[in-house]
């Protein structure tokens, strides 16, 4: 099972390096804004927000047809050919109800081919391989973060619409999966599975779904106000957030490129080591005095995302069926994306108890790190269930 060619491997990090492709574009927003500027905040925001919604049900959909129903290349190529299609049409839009029809194609697209590349990993790999090749997953995801936002910028300085083109790189990995996409071969079919009907994915799945979800909802305050931070502490500009929420995604390439090794040293406690970083990357925002310490403590919140990332791949590796392996990965991006969209509440919520919507929030999400990785020193998450997979 370990004996993938190595332009196949190469294949699913082309894919993988796709799956934050919704940040394209974020540095362009203030364009765009100023394009339309007739039309309501609300409204413009949909240009962000709309595919991260469409991508929830599509992921779920695709995670429950992968490798059962359809096939992971079929997948693949048809979410490829939506994310290109869908994301480079808004250079061509003038009407912004066209460019909203068009950005939900694309988070259609990106849902479906989001969860593939771990799916594919889970079901191409087996022992440390597993481990090595989730993190290197994860490395391309922030790689493929930085690469496009960085593109998304530069092309916003020409036009607001030209922001839109660097998805279009997504044209090299949609030949890659044509020609190159391994296919995972299919569980054996055994006289008892023809009988025993679908089995409920395992509680622990789920238990992984749900605290990767509050760590999605206790980084998001830090991501969203790291410029009004900044700009009211007078450590900076908005410019300066922009510098400094770089190192999150170079923290988490670092994180990722080394998960295999720190998956063998710190064994059961790697969710504890995950959540331990993001609350001391947090403590060290909340009462950072200076950019310097500003930026160590997003560094280190972003090794400590892309060590749960993988970690939580590995479980629900351990955890899940064959069967439920793509399904189980697309409900983790589901619930990622989905937590996404529920920060706005949660940080509306403590702004009214506490009335601070900036620094309050990432308080109360440190504390919440904290009573996790306390938990997972208790609680063993690699302990299997009674019949997981091994």
């Amino acid at each position: 099972m370990n004996q993938v060619k190595p332009i196949s491997a190469f294949t699913i990090l082309a894919l993988a390096f796709f799956g934050m492709g919704v940040g394209t574009i974020t540095p362009a927003l203030n364009a765009i804004f100023v394009q339309f500027s007739d039309l309501p905040i609300t409204t413009l925001l949909l240009v962000s927000t709309l595919p991260s919604l469409l991508v929830i049900p599509a992921t779920i959909i695709a995670g429950a047809v992968a490798g059962s129903k359809v096939k992971y290349k079929t997948l693949a190529i048809l979410g490829m050919t939506l994310f290109v299609l869908g994301g480079v049409a808004p250079y061509f839009a003038t009407d912004f109800t066209v460019i909203l029809i068009e950005r939900a194609v694309f988070g259609i697209g990106l849902g479906i081919m989001s969860p593939l590349a771990n799916s594919l990993v889970m079901g191409l790999y087996e022992g440390d391989k597993v481990a090595t090749m989730t993190g290197m997953v994860t490395l391309a995801m922030n790689i493929g973060g930085m690469v496009l936002q960085f593109m998304g910028g530069y092309f916003a300085s020409i036009g607001w619409n030209y922001s839109f083109l660097p998805h279009a790189l997504g044209i090299i990995s949609l030949i890659m999966v044509i020609f190159f996409l391994p296919e995972p071969a299919k569980a054996p079919v055994t006289a008892q599975t023809e009988v025993v009907p679908k089995e409920k994915l395992p509680a622990k799945v789920w238990i992984t779904v749900l605290v990767y979800g509050l760590f999605t909802l206790t980084i998001y305050p830090m991501l969203v106000n790291m410029s009004t931070l900044i700009v009211n502490r007078e450590l900076g500009t908005t410019a300066t957030a922009g510098i400094v929420l770089a190192f999150l995604t170079i923290g988490g390439m670092l994180a990722g490129s080394i998960f295999g090794k720190v998956f063998k040293i710190s064994g059961r406690f790697v969710m504890a080591l995950g959540f331990g970083c993001a609350a001391i990357g947090l403590a060290m925002v909340v009462f950072a005095s200076n950019v310097f310490i500003l930026t160590i403590g997003v560094f280190i919140e972003g090794l400590a995302m892309s060590t749960l990332i993988p970690a939580c791949m590995m479980i629900i590796g351990m955890s899940a069926k064959p069967a439920q392996m793509a399904f189980a990965v697309s409900l983790f991006f589901a619930g990622m994306n989905l937590f996404g969209f529920l920060s706005t509440y949660w940080i509306g919520a403590i702004a009214g108890f506490t009335g601070d919507a900036v620094t309050a929030p990432i308080m109360v999400g440190m504390g919440v790190q904290a009573v996790l990785c306390v938990i997972y020193l208790v609680v063993n998450p690699l302990k299997p269930s009674s019949g997981s997979a091994q």
